[in-house]
């Protein structure tokens, strides 16, 4: 099985795609993906790159990738909060191991990359990163492997946590079908690790510097066809994912991997005491209604219950899963690929009133499904706790 049917076929963009226009460039440092993302030392041993937009003195927004992204990632989506709101701080960052952040010290995490890529590392790399850029209070958006980061700061640093958004999150990721048998089991224990033993290299040790492209010449390929994959966003969105993504150290595939099949927050988030949003796609075939979001919202409720706080759960798309199990034809897992501007706008309203906003948005009809349709005041959005 295929995480989806799909190939990119878009042709590679021009030129990188860059956070904020090219006047706002002038004025504003460290914006740009491609050229301007500055790095910054963390008391952690990590120095991490980043991209900021917007008055150091605004209201500071942090954006955190999910496993094998990177800054670009969100993109879209933080050009179109920038433009909404000028006034907002906005950051993103490479989290460690991805994009251009140093992976943790091979002579420590090369024989088991697990011990390096827990929730709880690159929650204490965001929360140093933080405290270097003098920022006491954030609103925290994650997306998938970032959401479980956005979750462990909420819950061990919630006076740092102004609000948490949690794209295409979950209560656990213990036994997930795709992470187990589409990512780690093959290709990352399987072809790969036998095309890299055939050549001598020891798993996992001598793995952890080696890239996707270092297995298999056709990596890109592999990613392209089964990762780097969503027929509802831009193409253009995912062109410039697929050799980043492929050129991702093994020891990141291996540590987030295997830290996703053994995490289990179901209880903690009972005790998650910061506003919080969910965003889920309702195609999100690696982490669906049955039983990840539903789980979701009974931890949301628990959370409300013991702490009085507000907490949101909104659906994004119309349709659910097809019976190939892949995201076809509405909003998938990668909601902010899918739908940026409507994502940018719910994180704006969320940050000003405590709400999401009240618009669904949803992929058009086929052909057209990497279009966007929002219907006003149609959202699909359940309210957890008291109105603040």
């Amino acid at each position: 099985m295929k995480l989806a049917t799909y190939m990119v076929t878009a042709l590679a963009l021009a030129s990188a795609l860059a956070v904020v226009s090219p006047a706002a460039a002038a004025t504003a440092p460290c914006n740009d993906i491609a050229e301007g993302r500055c790095k910054i030392q963390l008391s952690t041993g990590i120095t991490m790159a980043y991209v900021e937009t917007g008055p150091e003195t605004g209201q500071p927004v942090i954006l955190l990738h999910g496993f094998t992204d990177s800054i670009r990632a969100w993109s879209s989506a933080m050009r179109a909060l920038h433009k909404n709101d000028p006034d907002l701080r906005v950051l993103a960052v490479d989290l460690r191991g991805h994009g251009a952040t140093d992976m943790p010290p091979g002579t420590s995490c090369a024989p088991a990359p697990e011990r390096c890529f827990r929730p709880a590392d690159l929650a204490e790399d965001v929360v140093a990163f933080m405290k270097a850029k003098g920022i006491n209070k954030a609103t925290l958006v994650g997306h998938s492997y970032g959401s479980f980061v956005v979750q462990e700061i909420s819950l061990t640093h919630p006076a740092m946590v102004d609000r948490a958004i949690l794209v295409a999150t979950t209560t656990k990721g213990v036994g997930n079908p795709v992470i187990r048998d589409y990512v780690l089991n093959e290709p990352v224990e399987g072809s790969w690790k036998k095309a890299l033993e055939a050549r001598g290299k020891r798993y996992p040790d001598d793995f952890y510097e080696l890239t996707p492209t270092d297995a298999d010449p056709r990596a890109e390929e592999w990613v392209s066809k089964n990762w780097a994959v969503d027929p509802a966003a831009d193409p253009a969105t995912l062109v410039p994912l697929i050799p980043e993504t492929s050129h991702v150290r093994l020891g990141t595939w291996i540590g987030v991997a295997k830290n996703v099949l053994v995490l289990d927050n179901t209880d903690r988030l009972r005790n998650l005491a910061v506003p919080a949003l969910v965003i889920w796609g309702t195609q999100d075939n690696i982490l669906p209604d049955e039983p990840d979001q539903k789980a979701v919202k009974q931890a949301l409720e628990a959370a409300t219950k013991a702490h009085g706080t507000v907490a949101y759960w909104k659906q994004y798309g119309v349709l659910p899963l097809p019976p190939s199990g892949a995201q076809e034809t509405d909003v998938g897992h990668s909601a902010q690929w899918d739908a940026p501007e409507a994502m940018a706008a719910d994180i704006d309203s969320f940050v000003r009133t405590g709400a999401p906003t009240k618009d669904l948005p949803h992929s058009d009809k086929a052909p057209n499904v990497n279009h966007m349709v929002l219907e006003p005041g149609k959202a699909i959005v359940q309210r957890f706790g008291a109105q603040s």
